[in-house]
C-alpha cells in the first residue's frame, strides 16, 4: 500500500468514527411491455421490439436506467431474446430460482461480445440479478445439466433499460447544492484525448468506475491503494444491502477522443461496506471478483492538505456518460484559448461540514459524485467529489485519510 504523506502537514485530530446514515434515492420508471422471443425470432430482420416511450412524468436527474416487469418463467434448454429497442444496456433480474450443481442461467449479448453463466452459487433466497450486457438486447438461456437430478427453474421477473441519449438528455437538471455544475463552458474531455497527450491522467482515470446503483441510479467510484478496497460517496450508497445492488463498470469509455463508439466495460458486482460517514460523505467498499479487477492502477491517497492554487484533475462519469477528465478550466467565462489547469481555488472550504471541502471549477455534472480529485504535484488523490455550486468542491483526503486506513493496511 502507498499513501502520499506531504512533509510538514498534519491531519486535523478531531475526526469522528465513521457513522452509517441511511441514503435515500428518489426512484421513478416507466411501466413498458417487453418483447420476450426465441432467439432466433428475436435476432431476426422481423423481430418484435418494445418501443420505448417517455410521455408521462420523465426521468429523475439521478435515473440511467428504468425497471420494466416481465413476469416470464423460462422453461429449461431454450434461448430467448429479450429486446428493448435502442436501451443502451439490458439488466435482467430473476425470480422463482433453483439451479441444480450443473444447471446455469447464461445472459449474454447478441452481438456475442458478453457471455456470463450464473450458477447455483450466484442465487440468494431465490433471486439472481445478472450484470447488465451492453446494446437493447440480451440472449437468456436456462440450462439443464439432467446429470444432477434437479429440473432448474427461474422467471424473468424484470429487466433494467438503460436509457438512451435522448431520454438522457431530457433528465431535469439536478438542484443546488449537487454534483453537477459545468462552470462556465464544459472544459472536461473524454478519456481518450489525454491518452498521447497526458499519460498521467489518463493512466489514474483507468482506476475510475461507473456505478449503476439497484439497477437504475449512478455515481463515480475509484480503486484506492490497498487491494479490494473503493471509494465513492455516501449519498451514493452506505449498507452491504446497497452495495450488493451496485454493478461496478470500469473502462466504460469512448474509443476516440471524439466520442462515439465505447470500449466495454470490465463489470463486477458490489460487496461489503467497510466504513462510511454522512459529514465526509465517503464510503468505503469491496466488489466481488476482484481479481478480474487487480490489474487495473489503484490510486494512492494523500494523507496532507492539499494547498490553495495547487494544480488538480477529476476523472469520472458525468451524467452517468463514457469517462471523461477534467484538467482545465475557463474560470466562468474566459475564451477556450484562455482555459487555465484546474486549481484548489480554496483548501477550507465548507461542505456538508465546517472547512471539510477543496473547492475549484474544474467541471463535473450529476454522475460525478464519488470521482477522485488528484493533485498534479504528487499525483495522489487529495479529495472525494461529492457538491457543485461554482465553485465545485470535494470532501478533503486528509480528514477522510484517518477514518480508513485501519481498513487500507488490514483485511477485514
Amino acid at each position: 500500500m502507498f499513501v502520499h504523506v506531504r512533509a510538514q502537514e498534519t491531519v486535523e485530530a478531531a475526526v469522528p468514527l465513521p457513522r452509517r446514515v441511511l441514503a435515500r434515492a428518489a426512484a421513478g420508471a416507466f411501466a413498458i411491455a417487453a418483447a420476450l422471443t426465441p432467439a432466433t425470432a428475436a435476432l431476426g430482420a422481423d423481430q418484435e421490439r418494445a418501443e420505448p416511450d417517455v410521455s408521462g412524468p420523465g426521468y429523475s436527474a439521478n435515473q440511467i436506467a428504468a425497471i420494466e416487469s416481465v413476469g416470464a418463467a423460462l422453461e429449461p434448454g431454450s434461448e430467448r431474446a429479450l429486446t428493448h429497442q435502442d436501451a443502451a444496456f439490458i439488466k435482467a433480474r430473476f425470480d422463482r430460482v433453483a439451479l441444480g450443481a450443473g444447471d446455469a442461467l447464461i445472459v449474454a449479448a447478441a452481438n456475442g461480445t458478453e457471455t456470463r453463466r450464473y450458477g447455483a452459487g450466484d442465487v440468494v433466497d431465490g433471486a439472481l440479478r445478472a450484470l447488465s450486457v451492453e446494446g437493447d438486447t440480451a440472449v437468456i438461456e436456462l440450462r439443464d445439466d439432467p446429470a444432477d437430478g434437479i429440473t432448474p427453474t427461474a422467471r424473468l421477473a424484470s429487466y433494467a433499460r438503460g436509457l438512451n441519449e435522448a431520454e438522457l438528455d431530457s433528465r431535469p437538471a439536478a438542484a443546488q447544492p449537487s454534483p453537477e455544475s459545468v462552470c462556465g463552458r464544459d472544459d472536461s474531455e473524454h478519456a481518450a484525448c489525454y491518452k498521447e497527450t497526458d499519460p498521467e491522467a489518463y493512466d489514474a482515470s483507468r482506476s475510475v468506475a461507473r456505478l449503476i446503483i439497484d439497477d437504475q441510479f449512478y455515481c463515480t467510484a475509484w480503486l484506492a491503494e490497498g487491494g479490494n478496497r473503493l471509494l465513492t460517496n455516501n449519498h451514493c450508497f452506505d449498507t452491504d444491502e446497497l452495495a450488493k445492488a451496485t454493478e461496478v463498470q470500469f473502462g466504460y469509455e469512448c474509443l476516440e477522443c471524439t466520442g462515439g463508439d465505447t470500449a466495454t466495460p470490465i463489470k463486477v458486482t458490489g460487496d461489503d461496506v467497510l466504513a462510511t460517514d454522512y459529514t465526509y460523505d465517503f464510503t468505503l467498499f469491496t466488489v466481488a471478483d476482484y481479481d478480474a479487477i487487480a490489474h487495473l492502477p489503484h490510486l494512492p491517497i494523500d494523507t496532507g492538505q492539499a494547498a490553495t492554487g495547487e494544480k488538480v484533475f477529476i476523472a469520472g462519469h458525468p451524467g452517468g456518460r463514457p469517462l471523461r477528465i477534467a484538467a482545465v478550466t475557463d474560470e466562468s467565462g474566459r475564451a477556450r484559448p484562455a482555459a487555465a489547469q484546474c486549481r484548489v481555488s480554496d483548501n477550507t472550504w465548507n461542505g456538508r461540514g465546517w472547512r471539510t471541502d477543496l473547492a475549484y471549477l474544474c467541471d463535473t455534472e450529476g454522475g460525478s459524485s464519488g470521482s477522485p480529485v488528484v493533485s498534479r504535484e504528487t499525483g495522489a488523490v487529495v479529495g472525494l467529489h461529492h457538491l457543485g455550486g461554482c465553485p465545485n468542491s470535494a470532501v478533503r483526503m486528509d480528514l477522510v485519510y484517518p477514518m480508513i486506513s485501519p481498513y487500507l493496511k488490514y483485511d477485514f
